[in-house]
């Protein structure tokens, strides 16, 4: 399972919030439900996140709800302390709340927000660097960023400002070690020449500007509404980090130089299939796991911790992509083993991340339990009659369906492997007396019942669809991601 297909199903699940939000006096579910989806969205790119956001807001049919909803995520992206999480709140704020779409609470609100966009656009991560004019201590006129060979730091401090006393120092700092290949293009954001001089002479390393008749438009440009202010900008001139103090400034640094690492690319995926191939068409759980236990011993039992991250990290992708019974229940005891491991991951890397909401999906509606008692819309396939009531939708209470073989089956119209699945339905039905299999089409139950859709993804792992489970006749389930 992507990280895409979670936040999916989160998205859907907040729609479901906004439906019942629209009929209640009391937000306080949906704001729940709002920080939930904050999370899951941390970490993905900046234009994710703003479609993503877009598809919820656009889902609120009431205005009162879709305006808590749209001020909701606009604070929770203006007061973030994440990287990159400016762009959303910009995004938020043209297209929603400066356009009229939305309405502010006051008009002071929407100055606030008016001036916030208007300083933070031309800015942004990922984009190209404004060109602003300065002028140097010479006299001459110049252009930050100012060189093109190196990293840039572009730096705006004022000389009576205590934190940029202390910014200035390690930035100094940093130059001096040499570690980085790095140009700092300090701006003086004041007027005061005598101070600008002995900033200039106490920080030989710097290239200095100022521009005391501020006619370069740097603040608007780059946001500067306050002092300190650090951009790092690359060789080619697009902005990786703003809003920086030093030692951000020097992690940034070091994962530029370093080697970087994506999990669950399609070559590496497309490894895994030819090693499992090599196993049969369906490995056991402990097939799975051996796997795991041989590049284990491979890379970190010789030692080499990196490659092991990138094997383990890139496996756990591929097993939690199989939506089959073998390797979903090899998930837990794999992410037990190789990714719960102190010291060796970091708590924010995509492989834990992933493998504590897997961990969660997993256990909802396990093998051994009884299914949930809640009456769902569906068609009852079965023989002889393979339609009941003529194929007419009907309601039915999972726990009493009853039978020795019986399904239940969820699944979308949009989906390839649903109609696969279905197709495969109809033929088993068809040749084998005594199974049940209840349809559950997820698209419809989601337009007409939010509440019943909501208990539903809060149940099952409804991650990926189609999603089906075997129950005895007492209701107990007995196997899960069944492949019919």
């Amino acid at each position: 399972m992507s990280t895409k297909k979670w936040i999916s199903v989160l998205a859907c699940t907040l729609a479901l919030a906004i439906g019942a939000g629209a009929q209640s006096p009391s937000y306080d579910a949906l704001g729940a439900k709002l920080e939930e989806y904050f999370t899951a969205l941390a970490g993905e790119s900046p234009a994710v996140q703003q479609s993503e956001c877009d598809q919820i807001i656009e889902a609120c049919r009431d205005s009162l709800v879709r305006q808590y909803v749209t001020l909701r995520i606009y604070e929770h992206y203006l007061g973030s302390k994440i990287m990159g999480d400016d762009a959303v709140a910009v995004h938020i704020a043209d297209k929603w709340l400066l356009s009229g779409a939305v309405p502010m609470h006051t008009d002071e609100d929407l100055l606030n927000a008016k001036v916030y966009a208007e300083f933070n656009r031309h800015s942004l991560i990922g984009m190209q660097a404004p060109r602003s004019s300065v002028i140097a201590p010479s006299g001459a006129s110049a252009v930050i960023p100012h060189s093109k060979a190196s990293y840039s730091a572009v730096y705006f401090y004022d000389t009576g400002c205590t934190m940029c006393k202390l910014e200035s120092a390690r930035l100094n700092t940093l130059v001096e070690s040499g570690d980085f290949p790095l140009s700092v293009d300090a701006v003086y954001v004041g007027a005061d020449e005598a101070a600008w001089k002995e900033f200039i002479a106490a920080h030989p390393r710097f290239s200095h500007y100022w521009d005391p008749e501020k006619k370069g438009d740097w603040q608007r440009l780059w946001g500067v509404l306050k002092t300190p202010q650090l951009v790092l900008v690359s060789p080619s001139g697009t902005i990786l980090g703003r809003g920086l103090d030093t030692p951000a400034l020097r992690i940034l640094l070091s994962k530029e130089f370093s080697r970087g690492y994506t999990w669950g690319e399609k070559s590496q995926m497309e490894r895994y299939d030819q090693l499992f191939s090599s196993i049969g068409p369906n490995p056991s759980v402990d097939d799975i796991l051996s796997v795991a236990d041989y590049l284990a011993a491979r890379t970190f039992g010789e030692g080499d911790v990196e490659s092991f991250r990138q094997c383990e990290g890139d496996l756990l992708y591929y097993i939690s992509s199989k939506r089959t019974e073998n390797f979903q229940d090899a998930l837990i005891p794999f992410i037990q083993k190789y990714i719960e491991i102190p010291d060796v991951w970091e708590a924010d890397s995509a492989p834990v991340q992933m493998a504590a909401i897997l961990k969660d999906l997993y256990q909802r509606a396990p093998v051994g339990s009884q299914i949930p008692d809640i009456t769902v819309p569906g068609i009852l396939r079965r023989r002889p009659c393979l339609f009941s009531k003529d194929g007419k939708e009907d309601l039915y209470n999972m726990s009493k369906l009853g039978g020795k073989h019986t399904y239940v089956l969820f699944y979308s119209n949009s989906c390839p492997c649903c109609k696969e699945q279905l197709e495969a339905i109809d033929r088993l039905v068809a040749s084998k007396g005594g199974v049940r299999v209840l349809l559950v089409n997820m698209d419809q139950v989601m337009a007409s019942d939010q509440t019943l859709g909501l208990q539903l993804l809060d149940r099952f792992d409804l991650t990926v669809l189609p999603f089906a489970l075997e129950m005895d006749g007492k209701g107990k389930i007995v196997h899960r991601y069944v492949q019919f």
